[in-house]
């Protein structure tokens, strides 16, 4: 069981003058109006500067209590960490035009209003627990608006653990891979890719997981896209990172991988990377 599984208790415009108010209007990002793309994908870089990331902090500061009380504390933050800020507030005051939106204000979501939990938190966290600050930002920018705000009140409690932060950066790289094997796919009505997902997380930030074996896996996804041909190799990578196999066995037989691969696939032979690795069962 994840570590912060405890924590789930259910589940760009041109800044423009408002007229009287001396308060822009927010450089938005991922929240512009227009169809919205469903299910995993790679946001566009965040190009905002500094000052228009303070402006927007004092523009939704002026619309939500949630972000007023903690104005002062989230423009001293980290200028990196202000992105996510600006996000998370889009993500707040945006609705999706389907039966699943969530609303991150509410406090029946998870018995708490989990936007006003993240704007109090993240600026202690921006200092004492950045790689819980990156996982989100990652997440974000590699799912739709209703993954991000479902990762959003499921991991409400994820700042308050900088013990994870190893894991947590091991598994900022694969965000990309668990959201394309979890989230893809037609529509389902209901949350149930969503919290396939959350699950997927909770397997890395675990603390029964080796997280060793997580920050392999960039290394290990690399190899198997380098054989050549039409190779189907599978990666199991919850019985890897659980596994006791010591990882020097694991590295050895990651270097001779290529060939045993291109050998088996010549013979006709699909592979499973994860057992190879483990036991180096093709060469038995």
């Amino acid at each position: 069981m994840s570590l912060f599984n405890k924590v789930v208790s259910g589940i760009s415009k041109g800044a423009s003058e408002i007229t009287g108010n001396s308060v822009k209007s927010p450089t938005r990002r991922i929240c512009g109006g227009g169809w919205q793309v469903m299910g995993p994908h790679t946001k566009a870089p965040d190009t905002r500067t500094t000052e228009q990331l303070l402006d927007n902090i004092d523009y939704f500061a002026q619309r939500n209590p949630e972000v007023a009380k903690f104005q002062q504390e989230l423009k001293e933050m980290n200028p990196k960490h202000l992105g996510l800020v600006s996000d998370i507030c889009e993500l707040a005051n945006s609705t999706e035009m389907l039966g699943t939106s969530l609303d991150i204000k509410d406090p029946r979501l998870v018995g708490k209003n989990v936007f006003a939990t993240w704007m109090e938190k993240l600026p202690k966290a921006s200092k004492e627990n950045p790689e819980a600050v990156e996982l989100a930002k990652e997440v974000i920018n590699q799912t739709d608006d209703t993954a991000s705000k479902y990762f959003l009140a499921a991991y409400n409690g994820i700042l308050d653990h900088p013990e994870a932060a190893r894991h947590m950066s091991a598994t900022r790289p694969l965000v990309k891979d668990i959201a394309e094997s979890t989230l893809a796919g037609s529509y389902t009505m209901d949350f149930s890719k969503e919290q396939k997902f959350i699950n997927a997380l909770n397997g890395y930030i675990s603390p029964t997981a080796d997280v060793e074996k997580i920050e392999l896996m960039p290394n290990m996804l690399k190899t198997a896209g380098s054989i050549p041909g039409d190779a189907d190799i599978r990666i199991e990578a919850f019985p890897f990172i659980q596994s006791k196999v010591p990882m020097s066995k694991i590295k050895e037989n990651l270097e001779v991988f290529p060939q045993v691969a291109e050998e088996s696939l010549r013979q006709g032979k699909d592979i499973n990377m994860t057992d190879f690795l483990m036991y180096n069962t093709n060469l038995d």
